[in-house]
């Protein structure tokens, strides 16, 4: 096998790659998409009079939803989105943190897992879902502009725990469970944590689904970003089923009652607008913080590998970042003798240098199936 022939294999592998990354990525864009919507209810509400007008023909409801036109963003926003697991008498601590970049037709949306070890003003260095805890999203906000060197606009904020009922509006989901998911915590959840979820296709209601999204194991925030992209994937099949639109109002009224932002009406409409176009371009992108696991005083951290997150976010996920800004957090932030290297995300710039590098050589793979 020639190095021509080679290099057709590895990209049409990366071209599969792409495919499976592009579906991650309309999961991630459906999440984002409900989020902004249900803090729309003023501007959509003569949907919801007229769906409960018509209830004769789904087909007239279903193009009343479809004759929806939005507006897009005429400049360019950055959207922190946090899923906070708020309790009675605790200010709680970010269980999910996503920066979200719109630009033009553009969206592309970083995950920072809970563990990632970084630099709270006045606190030092701690998990980053601790800057929640110290100082809310104005804290969080400062933490994640000095850690990526960027400006964040807005924030989107979800209680997890009235994001249930959002589940249970729409009838629950349904989600592969690839494990037995058992754990305890009396000290956790306002009275005591329970996660009782058996391996197989099941059908989880608001409660459930939490747990499934909450659960932790050896993976650590490796299998955690890992469920909350099944999670989304298992909600978009969800809205995608022409009977949900009849529940629109009563998603909408539960929904408002678990978000807060700092997002204008406007700007509401304009990000949904501009995802939409986004995700009809097969323009969602997504990633996440690459770093190492480790423990440090007892504690499992992720240390970010700050250089190959400025990579991440140039060439991967296209945001304009200071180079030397991560080269500068390169000596801030360094693995220790035992760690494991996590990094999920495509190494673009790799792979075209490998490719070139076997079509200069020519070599012959005819022995190589692989």
């Amino acid at each position: 096998m020639g190095g021509t022939q080679q290099r057709e294999i590895l990209a049409e592998r990366r071209k599969k790659i792409a495919e499976n990354r592009k579906k991650k990525l309309f999961f991630s864009f459906i999440f984002c998409i409900l989020i902004g919507a249900i803090s729309l209810g003023t501007y959509v509400g003569f949907n919801f009079n007229s769906i409960g007008e018509k209830k004769s023909g789904l087909s007239k409801e279903k193009s009343i939803v479809a004759e929806t036109v939005l507006p897009t963003l005429q400049n360019d926003l950055t959207v922190m989105i946090l899923g906070v697991d708020e309790r009675k008498d605790d200010v709680g601590r970010s269980d999910t943190l996503m920066i979200l970049n719109l630009s033009d037709d553009n969206a592309a949306l970083l995950t920072i897992p809970r563990d990632t070890r970084v630099a709270i003003s006045g606190h030092g260095y701690e998990k980053i879902n601790a800057a929640y805890a110290h100082g809310g999203e104005k804290l969080t906000k400062k933490t994640v502009e000095k850690f990526l060197g960027m400006d964040v606009d807005r924030y989107v904020k979800v209680n997890t725990a009235e994001f249930g009922k959002i589940i249970d509006a729409i009838g629950g989901i349904d989600i592969f469970i690839e494990k037995p998911m058992h754990y305890e915590d009396p000290w956790d959840d306002n009275g005591g944590l329970v996660i009782n979820l058996e391996e197989g296709l099941r059908h989880l209601d608001g409660k459930t689904a939490i747990q499934f999204v909450r659960f932790r194991d050896s993976e650590g925030d490796a299998g955690r970003v890992r469920r909350q992209q099944a999670f989304m994937r298992a909600c978009a099949e969800r809205l995608s089923d022409p009977s949900i639109i009849v529940k629109l109002p009563e998603i909408f009224g539960v929904a408002i009652g678990a978000v807060e932002t700092d997002l204008s009406t406007g700007e509401m409409l304009a990000v949904a607008g501009t995802l939409k176009n986004a995700e009809d371009k097969a323009q969602i992108k997504t990633g996440v913080v690459p770093g190492w696991w480790q423990y440090i005083g007892g504690v499992s951290y992720l240390v970010p590998n700050a250089e190959r997150l400025g990579e991440v976010l140039n060439t991967n996920l296209g945001i304009e970042t200071d180079k030397e800004h991560f080269e500068r957090l390169s000596s801030e932030y360094l693995p220790g003798i035992e760690s494991d290297a996590y990094d999920v995300n495509p190494n673009i710039k790799k792979d075209l240098k490998l490719m070139d590098y076997m079509e200069r050589q020519k070599y012959d793979f005819s022995e190589n199936d692989t």
